[in-house]
């Protein structure tokens, strides 16, 4: 190893680039508790990961048909809130006093005498 004190840096010897001669090996990693237990918890695993998607998808679309069914409600409410306010002005006008006296003239020719037509006693 040479070492230069100027700057402070180590230079490795030659023997330190060798290739290592245990690269080419696969070394054994070992599972705690065994194969059959890991193979177990991936099944555990999927299961449940396929579980909760379906439940998610479920959710999802039982949402969105109760958006669209309270979409259908409001709908047919503000239908009825404006039909409502055309019979309350329907009534407001058959009711009023001009309109009273209208139709039972046409229909009951019923009318309020002149002031010739009476007197009093």
């Amino acid at each position: 190893m040479i070492v230069n004190p100027s700057v402070q840096t180590m230079i490795p010897g030659r023997r330190a680039f060798r290739k290592n001669s245990f690269a080419g090996r696969r070394q054994m990693v070992t599972l705690p508790g065994g194969k059959l237990l890991w193979f177990g918890v991936a099944k555990a695993s999927l299961v449940s990961f396929l579980f909760l998607f379906t439940v998610s998808a479920w959710s999802t679309y039982s949402v969105e048909q109760i958006n669209n069914k309270v979409e259908q409600a409001e709908a047919i409410q503000s239908e009825l809130v404006n039909s409502n306010i055309l019979l309350r002005a329907q009534k407001a006008q058959l009711y009023s006093p001009e309109q009273v006296e209208r139709l039972a003239g046409q229909n009951l020719a019923l009318h309020f005498p002149d002031s010739g037509q009476y007197r009093k006693f």
